[in-house]
């Protein structure tokens, strides 16, 4: 019997088309297997080394911020004043309105420069002291915003009574009082007083002036009040210029220049601001600005 022998098979490619299509598949096959490595293991190899071994970028250093110092005030110094740009028109302060904005207030200093009663321990004559008074009143009205008519030009002005009336009456005053000092025979006798018009067409207004301005002069100056048959306020009948003055009118006594110690006080240039300054509060009462 004849012994069979096994063949060992040896794999042959015979075909040229089969050989070709079997190297490609294992190009392909390293391919895939190279590209696997490389994503898979040497990349991120690679990017650690990269980050492990990379030099830092330095961070930005901020200058430290510094308060600039405000500027220090000595108290002992002035405050400056701020300067204007050079051409810079000041915008201007409208001055305040007073508190006889748009009333027309008429005064009279009596007597004129003729007139030769003169204070019995000053010497002054009567004209100059109710001239000074009148004229500190006007001031202070005039501060407070008030139109005065003035009737004399001057301390040496010597115009009548009528024509000082007349004055008033051109000037439309509201009101008007006269300042006058008094003289007579008695060297005892002082204090204030006020005469008015026995007639008028405004005696209840004239009398209430009179009474108002005279009760501020009193309590302002402190001289004492003069008392005729129980009156501080009287009625006078022959005083032309009270009668001829439309507004409500009077006459202010501001002292007895008769009396020595009287004279020296109305007579003191300090002590005539007071009594100016007084006058007015009666009027500002008067007129219902201040109570």
């Amino acid at each position: 019997m004849k012994k069979i022998v096994k063949r060992r098979r040896t794999f042959r490619i015979n075909n040229p088309l089969a050989f070709g299509i079997l190297c490609a598949m294992i190009l392909v096959l390293l391919a895939g297997i190279t590209y696997t490595l490389v994503a898979g293991v040497i990349s991120p190899a690679i990017v650690s080394y990269q980050i492990a071994n990379a030099t830092p970028s330095p961070t930005p250093t901020v200058a430290p911020v510094t308060a600039t110092p405000s500027p220090t005030v000595d108290p002992m110094l002035p405050t400056p004043t701020p300067t204007l740009e050079p051409g810079a028109t000041p915008t201007p302060t409208p001055e305040p309105v007073g508190a006889l904005e748009g009333r027309i207030i008429g005064v009279d200093p009596a007597r004129g420069y003729s007139s030769q009663i003169q204070g019995i321990a000053t010497k002054i004559y009567a004209n100059r002291l109710n001239y000074a008074v009148a004229t500190l009143v006007k001031e202070r009205l005039e501060a407070e915003g008030a139109t005065v008519i003035f009737t004399l030009s001057s301390v040496k002005d010597d115009k009548t009574a009528a024509q000082r009336a007349k004055i008033l009456n051109d000037g439309n005053v509201e009101l008007a009082i006269r300042i006058e000092c008094n003289s007579v025979q008695s060297r005892d006798t002082r204090g204030a007083m006020a005469w008015v018009p026995e007639k008028h067409d405004k005696k209840s207004e004239c009398d209430k002036l009179a009474q108002t301005v005279l009760t501020a002069y009193v309590e302002g100056t402190g001289l004492q009040l003069r008392e005729v048959k129980d009156e501080s306020v009287i009625d006078k009948a022959d005083e032309t210029f009270l009668k001829d003055t439309k507004a409500p009118v009077f006459t202010l006594f501001l002292g007895h220049i008769s009396n020595s110690a009287e004279d020296k006080q109305i007579n003191d240039e300090d002590f005539q601001k007071t009594m100016a300054q007084a006058i007015v509060n009666g009027i500002l009462k008067y007129l219902g600005v201040t109570q």
